[in-house]
């Protein structure tokens, strides 16, 4: 299962790359551009290419080192509402996010990619955001969305708690918190990474994130001219380069979010194959499937890990076991998925 078949839109800061995407639309200051009317591939920032090499990169340039999560989805989509400093208006989220469901006969988007939020201001119930985000949910879409990187204080580096931003406190969105593999391949030294921000959200006091995947240190495409790099010339990976990209190694709940949207992406094609394209899960049943396969962190509380660290293999295996077309209230459970998998 690669993804394939699965349409990403990514609403970033764009996207430098115009190979890897199916088109692109800007709606910065107030723009509400037509299905048609495309731009060029630009990401002056490079938050957007980063994010979208984790999801679907294909990793040709590095022998499949830094491939993305899922390499093969049918279509990635870049709707840019960042400016070259990754700063945005939240008017210009939303006309993104209702474009996607005006339009969505032509896209067809599986999952929305939000590697952004701001912090909340009000409760979830009067957020434009947040029911932008739960419009989707309910057309169908899943909306996987960062956290938010404020677990810690800068100026006491004390750790804390409520610091989930909007529209991560959305009560259908996916909210991912950072997890830091500390470079190693085994998960028993994984952790939640300290920015990472805990719940409960402010006002409704929901309990996110939902998980948390791996986001710190994670290696993918950014922009030459991009902001990031030239700011931040260190965090380039030296002689990495795809298609004229170079590859940095970036750290935030951003990245965890695209990790788990290329999970999702696997999902949604291994059950797609398992019931001939004819049945869907539901976002809904997506995020039961993350929970329940999610790989609790030991000494580590709700509030900071959701129900634990991502288990891609799992949700996946979960996924292609499950028979969406049967009669409600029947088993869903096609064939056994087993109680365990190895990671090697």
């Amino acid at each position: 299962w690669t993804g394939r078949g699965v349409h990403v839109a990514v609403i970033d800061s764009g996207a430098s790359d115009a190979n890897q995407f199916c088109g692109q639309w800007d709606f910065r200051n107030g723009a509400d551009p037509q299905f048609k009317d495309g731009v060029a591939a630009a990401d002056p920032y490079g938050h957007g290419t980063h994010v979208a090499g984790l999801i679907a990169n294909d990793g040709r340039a590095t022998s499949s080192l830094y491939r993305g999560v899922a390499p093969n989805i049918q279509c990635l989509l870049s709707l840019r509402v960042l400016d070259e400093q990754g700063a945005g208006y939240t008017s210009d989220v939303i006309r993104a996010i209702l474009w996607i469901l005006t339009n969505q006969k032509q896209a067809e988007v599986d999952i929305i990619n939000l590697s952004l939020g701001h912090p909340i201001f009000e409760p979830a119930a009067q957020d434009p955001l947040v029911q932008a985000v739960e419009a989707a949910v309910r057309a169908g879409i899943v909306v996987v969305v960062s956290a938010g990187n404020y677990g810690v204080d800068r100026d006491t580096g004390t750790e804390g708690y409520a610091g989930i931003t909007s529209p991560g406190n959305a009560p259908s969105a996916i909210t991912v918190g950072a997890l830091d593999t500390l470079l190693t391949d085994s998960r028993d030294d994984d952790v939640v990474a300290r920015y990472s921000s805990r719940g409960p959200t402010w006002y409704a006091a929901y309990a996110k994130p939902d998980i948390v995947a791996p986001g710190s240190a994670i290696v993918a495409t950014t922009s030459i001219d991009g902001s990031i790099l030239l700011e931040n010339p260190h965090l380039e990976v030296e002689t990495i380069w795809f298609k004229g990209l170079p590859h940095v190694r970036l750290s935030g709940t951003s990245m965890a979010t695209a990790v788990t949207t290329g999970v999702v992406a696997h999902m949604i094609h291994a059950h797609a194959r398992s019931t001939n394209q004819q049945g869907r899960l539901t976002p809904n049943a997506i995020k039961a499937l993350l929970h329940y396969s999610a790989l609790p962190m030991l000494g580590m509380d709700p509030l900071t890990q959701g129900a634990g660290g991502l288990n891609g293999d799992g949700a996946v295996r979960l996924a292609a076991s499950i028979d969406s077309t049967v009669d409600p209230g029947m088993w869903w459970l096609a064939v056994p998925g087993g109680e365990s998998s190895a990671i090697s």
